[in-house]
């Protein structure tokens, strides 16, 4: 009897040390990529700030039952199970099988972090609040160097071919590598900073501030040419719009039709040359996974395995991904794998609708529809070691798994430990 109402009951509330804790280290996992110039550096602070008190508090939790038997948290634990169990029995396995279970552990210890975190609005927001400033402060210094120090032309035909935004461009800061990574990454705080102007009470200054900080955010995902980033920040916006009905949002959304409306009057050839742009071969990669289906569709292809493609002539390239997260996962796990990724997807947005009165499983809605539709053509992997694709993709899921409905809250304290 008490084993089933601990799996039930609600998760006591952390003391304020943990909570300082994992504040320091969601905040540097989520904006590490901006003020670090070394990878080493960043993974070494995530270690130490993050994984590790995490480790400690879900060993003090005892695994925290209640946070992994619900239907998403089953799911995700069996996905997992089947990823590691790929790496063994699958000779086309790209790493051996302690890498896996590395990153399978790493991926528990950062879920249970943001679900623990999550349920401590006041804090969760400020988390929010802190990581979305610093993020905006990054895009207008981006701006600012790129144009104004460096003095380079802000000019359609050599931004789109030459000049795409990938990096801050001093001393290696904010350097994500991609003009792709960096658009995903910015856009994910352009949709958390919609969720502070609709979902907080804000003061007329800080309705300035905000918006400030939401010009250069989108001036720099538009920037970065990356069509995925632009559809998936436009989509996860509107989602979160919709799911917070109010004048503001409604006001949000009738201004962003008449910008987008008025940005394609003025700029049609531009738009007319992004649609012939089609997309951008990729239709070749997916003709060619379609060919090679057979070979793959059950056991998949081992995990990490690399989806090999070379383009024909005139292109004289290859790619070692299948350009679509599904189609790479699929190529990796087979049948099974693909299965179990759907179905936690379709959990949480289940659980997330169930605990919509909650503003913060709205956030996580809004962000999980974010990184599916980026997942169509963008992301390449989300089963390795800490990245921007982590805050794309895992950071939701965490915050799913660890809202609660208002019949879970109301559940009295103690309500565990009654025989």
């Amino acid at each position: 009897m008490r084993f089933t109402q601990h799996l039930t009951a609600p998760i006591a509330t952390l003391p304020t040390a943990w909570l300082w804790i994992l504040a320091l280290g969601l905040f540097v996992q989520l904006t590490g990529p901006l003020f670090n110039n070394d990878g080493s550096r960043y993974a070494t602070q995530t270690y130490l700030l993050l994984f590790m008190p995490t480790f400690l508090l879900l060993l003090w939790r005892r695994f925290s039952l209640s946070t992994w038997c619900q239907p998403p948290g089953c799911i995700l634990l069996c996905l997992l199970a089947w990823v590691v169990l790929s790496s063994g029995f699958n000779t086309g396995s790209g790493k051996n099988l302690t890498y896996w279970l590395k990153i399978v552990g790493l991926i528990v210890f950062y879920v249970f972090a943001v679900a623990s975190f999550v349920r401590h609005k006041s804090a969760f927001n400020g988390l929010l609040l802190a990581s979305v400033a610093l993020a905006a402060l990054f895009a207008w210094l981006t701006l600012y160097y790129q144009f104004g120090v460096l003095d380079k032309p802000l000019e359609y035909n050599i931004v789109r071919i030459s000049g795409r935004l990938s990096e801050l461009g001093w001393r290696g800061m904010a350097d994500l590598k991609h003009p792709v990574i960096a658009g995903l990454y910015y856009g994910v705080f352009v949709v958390l900073l919609t969720y502070l102007f609709v979902g907080l009470k804000v003061e007329v200054w800080q309705t300035a501030l905000l918006a400030l900080g939401m010009l250069g955010l989108l001036a720099y995902v538009l920037l970065t040419f990356s069509r995925g980033a632009w559809f998936s920040t436009a989509v996860g916006a509107l989602v979160l719009l919709l799911l917070f009905p109010s004048t503001r949002s409604r006001s949000l959304i009738g201004t962003g039709c008449l910008l987008i409306l008025v940005a394609a009057y003025l700029f049609w050839p531009e738009v007319q040359y992004e649609l012939k742009r089609g997309v951008s071969n990729r239709d070749l990669i997916w003709a060619n996974w379609a060919e090679r289906f057979p070979t793959f569709w059950l056991a998949g292809a081992g995990a990490g395995a690399d989806f090999q493609f070379a383009f024909p002539r005139p292109h004289y390239f290859s790619v070692i991904h299948a350009h679509s997260l599904y189609l790479q996962l699929w190529y990796e796990y087979g049948v099974v794998g693909i299965v179990l990724f759907v179905l936690l997807l379709l959990s949480l947005l289940q659980k997330g609708w169930q605990c919509r009165a909650q503003p913060l499983a709205r956030l996580g809605i809004a962000l999980l529809v974010y990184a599916m539709v980026a997942m169509v053509s963008d992301v390449y992997a989300i089963f390795h070691r800490p990245s921007p694709y982590w805050v794309l993709f895992w950071f939701p899921v965490g915050i799913l798994l660890g809202v609660q409905s208002d019949s879970m809250r109301s559940v009295p304290r103690g309500g565990a430990n009654r025989r």
